[in-house]
């Protein structure tokens, strides 16, 4: 475990990594099953994807539901009442973000994660 120092270490310690900001943001507005995970984060393999998950879930951001009594056995993940809280944060970050790409001229391709957050907040 990463060394303490501050409260930035803390949150980047929790969700460092490419992924983990994108799959808690798009919680926020609903339930997710991985393959809809997989459509959102472009790029992303099926192995990081679950690594990011797995390590979400082991942190107490997200909560794991498994329908076993459904064929094909249906998983859906969502944000635990601690996920819900870095949300303000993540969408700061991202409206963050898209300002600081306009000042620059710089015309987002892959915008649909901000957006479709801010449409439905």
């Amino acid at each position: 475990m990463n060394k303490v120092h501050t409260g930035f270490d803390v949150v980047q310690n929790i969700i460092s990594g490419k992924w983990k900001n994108i799959i808690l943001y798009q919680l926020g507005y609903g339930n997710k099953r991985t393959k809809d995970l997989l459509k959102i984060c472009e790029g992303v393999s099926h192995k990081v994807l679950n690594e990011q998950l797995k390590q979400l879930q082991a942190g107490g951001l997200i909560k794991r539901a498994v329908y076993a009594d459904e064929v094909p056995i249906r998983v859906e993940y969502s944000l635990t009442e601690y996920g819900r809280s870095f949300l303000s944060l993540l969408k700061e970050m991202c409206d963050t973000g898209d300002e600081h790409l306009k000042k620059q001229g710089i015309t987002t391709y892959n915008n649909k994660v901000c957006e479709y957050y801010n449409e439905h907040t």
